[in-house]
């Protein structure tokens, strides 16, 4: 059994896919590390909260149902409003000290310019001013983004929090990502110029 297991191990190991080796950069180009942006698919916030009666067009599709049914979709809809799920987020600021509601309003403000498709959130729990960014389903998820986001705040850590998830809206239009791109190096200019 062992030997089994050490074989599909080395078998592994040696696909082509499993190692990240870097392939030089051709001649006369190099490689840059570049940010950016993808558009989120945006929804209609006209609808957002409203149940399927609201939304339907008036007029055009007749719906008939029992009176209990509908209470029942009503009374769900209600209580899907105030549910809150455990999810992820990303902790950038934590601190106690005399200047703590200015750092931390710098610090919210920094991520807001760096990372502008994150939700940020400020709170402040005696004796604690604390700035949380993101809104992760998974744990997973907060760690591709702390990648990120530990390039610029070192001391950014993962916590776990009671969330509603947002609706994807016309607010958040965009996700952040880095991407390896190859370029071509400029030729030195003549001294004489």
């Amino acid at each position: 059994m062992k030997r089994l297991i050490i074989l599909a191990v080395l078998a592994f190991g040696c696909l082509p896919g499993f190692a990240q080796v870097e392939e030089p950069a051709p001649a006369g180009y190099k490689y840059v590390d570049s940010v950016i942006y993808h558009a989120v698919p945006r929804v209609n916030e006209s609808l957002a909260g409203k149940s399927v009666y609201e939304a339907l067009p008036s007029g055009k599709v007749k719906l008939h149902q029992s009176a209990a049914v509908r209470s029942a979709v009503d009374s769900q809809i209600r209580k899907n409003k105030t549910v809150q799920t455990d999810g992820f987020r990303i902790r950038i600021y934590f601190d106690n000290k005399q200047n703590s509601r200015e750092a931390s309003s710098e610090s919210e403000q920094r991520f807001r310019r760096l990372f502008p498709g994150y939700n940020t959130y400020r709170t402040f729990k005696n004796p604690f001013f604390k700035v949380t960014v993101g809104d992760f389903r998974t744990k997973a998820d907060a760690q591709i983004a702390l990648q990120k986001i530990s390039r610029f705040f070192p001391d950014a850590f993962i916590v776990k929090e009671k969330m509603k998830f947002p609706v994807i809206s016309d607010q958040v239009r965009v996700t952040v990502d880095t991407v390896r791109m190859l370029v071509p190096i400029e030729p030195p200019k003549p001294a004489n110029e």
